[in-house]
C-alpha cells in the first residue's frame, strides 16, 4: 500500500489499485518514471540559487535516468532519489553544510483546494473575498476619519485613487 499511496501523490487516483504492480519490477519502474516526471517538472518552478538549482535539476534528471538504465539498479535510484531530498532541505555537496533554507507558503488557490479537499465549504473563496472588501471599507473610513487623503489611502493600499473612491462611496 506504500507504494501505491507514494505514486498517488504525485498521479492521483490514476494509479489507484496498483498496490499489487509493487511486485513487478518493470510496473515498478513505469509508476517511478511518471512520478519523478513530475517531480522534475515542479523543481524547474523552485526559486532558488542558481547552484542550488542545477543541483536539484541534476539529482532529479539523474533519478529519472536511472530508470533507463540495464540492467535497473534500485539502489542507484533510491540514492539519487535521497540526495534529491538532501538538495531540497538545503545541504549541498558531501559535507553536512546548509546552503539554502527552504520556505514553504500557499497561494490563495492552493489554500482553497486544501479547504475544499477536507470537506470544507466550496464558497469559502467568496466568503472570505467578501469579507476583506468589507475590511478594506472599514479601513479607508477610518484612514478618513485619521485625515489621511484618498491618494495616501491609495498609496497605503497599493490601488489607483478611483478604487479608494468606489470602496468608499459603497460605505
Amino acid at each position: 500500500m506504500l507504494f501505491e499511496t507514494t505514486i498517488r501523490s504525485f498521479i492521483g487516483d490514476k494509479a489507484f489499485h496498483i498496490a499489487g504492480q509493487a511486485h513487478s519490477e518493470k510496473s515498478r519502474k513505469d509508476w517511478y518514471r511518471k512520478a519523478i516526471q513530475k517531480v522534475v517538472h515542479r523543481v524547474s518552478e523552485i526559486e532558488t540559487s542558481t547552484k542550488h538549482k542545477e543541483q536539484l535539476c541534476y539529482w532529479s534528471e539523474r533519478a529519472l535516468g536511472s530508470l533507463s538504465e540495464r540492467p535497473f539498479n534500485e539502489t542507484l535510484f533510491t540514492l539519487c532519489l535521497l540526495r534529491l531530498v538532501a538538495s531540497l532541505v538545503g545541504y549541498f555537496g558531501v559535507r553536512p553544510y546548509s546552503i539554502v533554507t527552504p520556505a514553504y507558503f500557499q497561494t490563495p488557490p492552493q489554500h482553497y483546494t486544501e479547504i475544499i479537499a477536507n470537506g470544507g465549504d466550496v464558497m469559502q473563496d467568496y466568503y472570505d473575498k467578501k469579507s476583506s472588501i468589507e475590511t478594506k471599507r472599514r479601513l479607508i473610513l477610518q484612514l478618513k476619519q485619521e485625515g489621511m487623503t484618498d491618494f495616501e489611502i491609495s498609496l497605503v493600499f497599493n490601488v489607483s485613487e478611483y478604487e479608494v473612491r468606489k470602496l468608499r462611496k459603497e460605505l
